[in-house]
């Protein structure tokens, strides 16, 4: 009997400190809102967010750049901030409508955010949310990435994003310098007065376009540009030995398919692809439609490119346009 009297008071305090622990906790299951914060490189600093209500919660970023908030007891929709730990580089902004989603941090959810705010200051919009959270609407800000992603379609292009459905939002994306990352380290973003874009390797700024054509866009669904789109694929010979065929895209707009006497679009991808191994200097391009099949295009660029330590390297990169 003293035995089991004993056992039943160990039972009890267990029972006991589990139900202090469960009040101790939120109610329910988590509802997280996770995501990668970077501007190139992983952010390094704090990351906060703040709901309908007021209430902000703030947590430091993983040196992946990666972030993860438990919200079950905010109310959405909610803003998201970073603020960089070295006291240089400008906080960047993003939203989220609801609870259990990704949402990354980057200069281009914040150039979305710009834009969807009619370009105004972010970081009012941010400190006033509690009254302000309803000046911006989630379909305005979709509309908002596909304008950013059709000023960048050839950029997205080059580093193998499809401009048509790509969503820079809630795209989880690994800080390892290739694909978006890579397009990311490429990339200055400057809303200091009005939007300036440079992209590493193409010496002018990128005009930017607000009013642009996103009629053939769907952020994060299905691509429903078909007529006048291209399907796009390279092969790179570095010093003559081929490096095999690369698809870059299913649905490129026929607008920036290149001509024979417009080459400038294709030296430019070349140059954003290739622009931070070294100097470039483009020796030849040629655009001509492929003899057996006129709707194919084939551009041809031949470049030099230096690595800031080491010999000079010979690239030559076929790319082949089909229309769809």
């Amino acid at each position: 009997m003293k035995i089991l009297n004993h056992a039943l008071r160990v039972l009890s305090v267990l029972l006991l400190g589990l139900a202090l622990a469960s009040c101790s906790d939120t109610d329910g299951p988590p509802e997280d809102i996770i995501g990668v914060a970077a501007a190139g490189a992983a952010t390094q600093g704090t990351v906060f967010v703040v709901d309908s209500s007021g209430v902000e919660i703030s947590k430091t970023i993983n040196s992946d750049g990666s972030y993860k908030f438990d919200v079950r007891d905010m109310n959405a929709p909610f803003m998201l901030k970073t603020v960089a730990s070295n006291g240089i580089d400008a906080d960047l902004f993003s939203y989220a409508e609801e609870a259990n989603v990704t949402v990354n941090i980057t200069p281009l959810t914040n150039l979305a955010m710009f834009i969807a705010y009619s370009n105004a200051d972010l970081s009012i919009l941010y400190d006033s949310w509690v009254s302000a959270f309803g000046n911006i609407d989630p379909l305005v800000l979709k509309d908002a990435q596909a304008t950013v992603n059709a000023n960048l379609s050839t950029q997205y292009t080059a580093f193998s994003l499809d401009p048509f459905t790509y969503d820079f939002v809630a795209t989880r994306f690994l800080t390892n310098g290739t694909s978006f990352d890579a397009l990311l380290d490429a990339m200055t973003v400057d809303l200091s007065a009005g939007i300036s874009i440079s992209i590493a390797g193409i010496a002018n700024v990128l005009t930017f376009d607000s009013d642009i054509d996103i009629t053939d866009f769907d952020i994060g669904g299905d691509s429903v540009a078909t007529t006048g789109a291209y399907t796009v694929s390279v092969v790179v010979t570095v010093d003559a030995a081929s490096s095999g065929s690369l698809l870059l895209s299913i649905n490129f707009p026929a607008s920036s398919v290149p001509t024979d006497i417009d080459t400038q679009i294709i030296e430019d991808t070349f140059s954003t692809f290739y622009g931070s191994v070294g100097t470039i200097v483009i020796t030849s391009v040629t655009v001509t439609p492929d003899v057996d099949t006129p709707t194919t295009i084939v551009a041809v660029v031949d470049a030099t490119i230096t690595p800031d330590l080491g010999d000079p390297i010979n690239y030559s990169a076929a790319y082949t346009y089909t229309q769809n």
